[in-house]
């Protein structure tokens, strides 16, 4: 296996370029330094960037780690972790978690998470490009989706259909999938086995039928998107071809 040379242990005696300094010293996290944004490698796994005048210890997750001396330093962020600082370019700067669950995005300095990758495929990395498998997901997750579009999740216990809503980036309930099928994606696309459900779910379409949990009511859609009981069912509530029965 071909070894990385620590060629960049020179460029650590001396960093003018970015501390400003016009002696040689060793730069340091908490250091002062002048050009926000640029970074030199300290080690194979990470180094110093400088942010807001002030040098901060800047973690390389990624397989090829931190290469490179001086300002020909690279350094690869393809994995990160919460909180990490990170390079601020002009163009979104994301990444995966270190344990694929999650999409990470620079912002103001440092990664912080964008959305959840809990699907199947998880997060990759496949040159540039950051791919995050968000077919399933819980409520309240971050996600991403632009207005006018639509992105769709099962829940992690296949339950309920999830809609990732625009205005708060964040998953919310789209319909009740307690049925026996659950919820489950195809294409990118949602199917809910919405046969069976619990008063206050949310639900759609309006007026759909349903039995309760325990098979004692029957519930329906009303118009503000919830299920409430319409009648208690003598005997049970069962769905058969397709139709519920309330014996």
């Amino acid at each position: 296996m071909a070894r990385i040379r620590p060629r960049f242990v020179i460029a650590l005696l001396c960093a003018a370029w970015l501390t400003g300094l016009t002696s040689c010293k060793r730069p340091a996290a908490g250091d002062a330094c002048t050009q926000n944004g640029k970074f030199v490698c300290t080690s194979h796994t990470g180094g110093l960037i400088c942010q807001s005048g002030t040098l901060q210890t800047l973690p390389c997750r990624g397989p090829r780690g931190c290469q490179g001396a001086g300002a020909a330093s690279q350094c690869d962020d393809d994995l990160a972790q919460p909180g990490d600082a990170c390079q601020q370019t002009v163009n979104e700067n994301d990444s995966c978690s270190t344990d694929r669950v999650e999409q990470l995005l620079c912002k103001d300095g440092k990664f912080a998470v964008a959305r959840t990758c809990k699907g199947p495929a998880k997060c990759t990395v496949t040159g540039d490009v950051i791919g995050c498998d968000d077919s399933v997901a819980d409520l309240g997750d971050p996600c991403i989706v632009e207005p006018g579009e639509a992105n769709y999740a099962c829940s992690t216990d296949k339950k309920i259909e999830l809609a990732c809503d625009a205005a708060t980036a964040r998953f919310q309930a789209s319909n009740s999938c307690r049925g026996p099928k659950g919820c489950w994606m195809d294409a990118n696309l949602p199917h809910c086995d919405n046969t069976v459900g619990r008063e206050g779910d949310v639900c759609r379409p309006f007026d759909n039928r349903v039995c309760s949990e325990d098979g004692k009511a029957e519930l329906k859609c009303s118009q503000q998107g919830k299920l409430v009981r319409v009648r208690d069912c003598k005997h049970a509530c069962s769905v058969r071809s397709g139709r519920i029965e309330c014996d």
